[in-house]
């Protein structure tokens, strides 16, 4: 049946475009854990890991590339989305590669007249069943993207409300945030600086309710 025509559209998807991260982002393994480590964090008095800490000043900062790169919690959660996109990914891509060869194969076949017509119908509607299940992926990664804001959101309500007890506790009135790619805190002091003490602390409660 050489002028079988196929009822599909030839779908020629890229790679999903979502690898783009953002300095951070992150998801914990399991939404629970992340809502039980976030709970029990907050809950906890502040872990005494304090030194040489500024005196009489009523503002101090942190570095926050380094925590973000150095705080437990959001390293394993960012492993843990990097793990999920990148399955993710593979999936896609393993279920476009087979849609695109399965189609070549059944044009090639087709053109020599090698199905008959029902036998094309039936090949045609299992196509045109994984092109959906490809056009849903595609849809679904919006949620992927959403599940790294989510997560991210996680570890900074955690370091969030950690700096709101050792605020309480050592008597400032607010700590400033930096990064290497900007942000509008210079020339400050180093001596202003408790990157150290704040990511010891972090480190020091999510240790404990790890256990």
């Amino acid at each position: 049946m050489k002028n079988i025509s196929l009822s599909l559209n030839v779908v020629l998807l890229l790679a999903v475009g979502f690898l783009y991260y953002k300095q951070f982002s992150g998801q914990s393994t399991s939404a629970n854990e992340t809502a039980t480590a976030q709970d029990s964090v907050t809950s906890l008095p502040p872990i005494e890991v304090m030194s040489n800490m500024p005196g009489n000043k009523s503002v101090v900062y942190i570095n926050a590339d380094s925590i973000f790169a150095n705080y437990a919690f959001a390293k394993k959660s960012k492993a843990a989305i990097e793990q999920k996109v990148a399955n993710y990914q593979r999936s896609y891509q393993t279920k476009v590669d087979a849609f695109q060869a399965e189609y070549s194969d059944y044009m090639e076949k087709a053109g020599a007249g090698a199905y008959s017509k029902e036998q094309g119908m039936a090949i045609e509607a299992g196509l045109q069943k994984k092109r959906d299940d490809i056009m849903l992926m595609e849809q679904n990664q919006e949620k992927v993207m959403g599940d790294m804001e989510g997560a991210n959101s996680d570890v900074q309500k955690t370091i969030y409300e950690y700096i709101r007890r050792f605020n309480q506790k050592h008597g400032y009135d607010c700590v400033l945030a930096y990064t290497i790619g900007g942000g509008g805190v210079l020339g400050v002091n180093d001596s202003l600086d408790v990157t150290k003490q704040v990511l010891a602390g972090l480190n020091a409660e999510y240790k404990a309710v790890k256990k």
